[in-house]
């Protein structure tokens, strides 16, 4: 071999050499940037743990590690969003009433139909629009149909429904019949005892246009679940909007009443004299119901006085009013989608 080949030889081992020297020394520096992003993220993350010991939003935040997709979309108070370190993105001064709302649109698998465009197999599945409400039990008037009951949850699907037992159970129990074994303690539901349903005690959460001195019953909701001090000084209630979908919720953004609503509406001039300011939920117990609206006051169930006849009243957001009109009128899961995703924080980088 000549001089000029080991010197070449040489020359491209040592090229090799700084080559895989160069390598060693990205591949630490990129293992230590790694470790570094991984402690500041646990700090943070035990930062965040030190700051809210009662527990923290588990849904995507810059710089957390793990993390839950969050279905719903939040409007909270600052209180609330301080107490369990929500993103900033969720605080919504409107809000008045409640400390928190979290809103969620399910599609409701388990529906019932009968033929639908000449087929059996083409019903359409429906979809529930659900707001969890967060009340300040210290403050709140909100009471209970039976005042025992510190938790109770709606009904819960399963394949026995598919056997009509359920309803025949429920026909039996309305009639005054203990139908539980010895032990058995159902699931408390204002909707099941023959006293509730009755409506001598039936709490209603009534959906509210509100105007200057007085609200539009435009709507209600259903209470499907309820846990009494969910966290020290918290309730925690699910509304279901059973009554909506009919495409009779006014555009929040153009709030005028239809023309010939006159025989609801008697005094169809308040639409221009007193226009709606606010959307709102009121908590009424339905016997009260019956003194106030078509039964008391103008002849029409739409000129209840406000807020003096509700033990509790919640203002909502205008995100909030537009995604029930946007469900109303059955376009629930495309504005749903856009709002959720204009509000959600950034999702967490990637470790991989």
């Amino acid at each position: 071999m000549s001089m000029v080949e080991t010197g070449a030889n040489h020359r491209a081992t040592r090229a090799k050499a700084r080559l895989a020297l160069l390598r060693t020394f990205f591949v630490a520096q990129a293992l230590l940037f790694a470790s570094h992003t991984t402690l500041a993220a646990t700090a943070a993350e035990e930062a965040r743990k030190a700051r809210c010991p009662e527990g923290e939003y588990g849904g995507p935040e810059p710089g957390k590690r793990r993390f839950m997709q969050d279905p719903y979309v939040w409007f909270v108070s600052r209180e609330f969003a301080k107490r369990f370190c929500m993103p900033e993105a969720f605080i919504d001064d409107s809000l008045k009433g409640a400390l928190a709302l979290a809103v969620r649109l399910k599609t409701n698998e388990e529906v019932t139909c009968g033929m639908f465009l000449g087929r059996s197999d083409q019903c359409p599945a429906k979809e529930r629009l659900l707001i969890d409400v967060y009340v300040d039990n210290r403050s709140a008037n909100i009471p209970k149909a039976d005042p025992s009951v510190e938790y109770y949850a709606g009904r819960i699907w399963n394949s026995a429904r598919y056997t009509a037992i359920h309803s025949r159970r429920s026909d039996r129990r309305y009639h005054g019949e203990i139908t539980e074994v010895p032990g058995e303690r159902r699931p408390f539901s204002p909707f099941i005892t023959k006293e509730t349903y009755n409506r001598d005690n039936w709490v209603r959460f009534v959906y509210l246009a509100v105007r200057e001195g007085i609200a539009d019953a435009v709507g209600s909701f259903t209470e499907d679940y309820y846990r009494a001090n969910w966290a020290d000084g918290i309730d925690l209630i699910t509304l279901d909007a059973w009554a909506f979908g009919y495409a009779s919720h006014l555009d929040p953004m153009n709030p005028v009443h239809k023309p010939g609503n006159e025989e609801a509406y008697p005094q169809n001039a308040l639409d221009r004299s007193n226009p709606i300011r606010r959307w709102a939920i009121g908590v009424i117990p339905e016997t009260d119901r019956r003194k106030v609206g078509k039964f008391a006051h103008m002849n029409s169930q739409y000129a209840i006085p406000y807020p003096q006849s509700f033990l509790h009243t919640i203002d909502l957001p205008l995100k909030v009013v537009q995604m029930i009109h946007a469900y109303d009128h059955k376009e629930g899961g495309k504005f749903f989608n856009s709002i959720q995703d204009a509000m959600k924080p950034p999702a967490a980088p990637s470790n991989r």
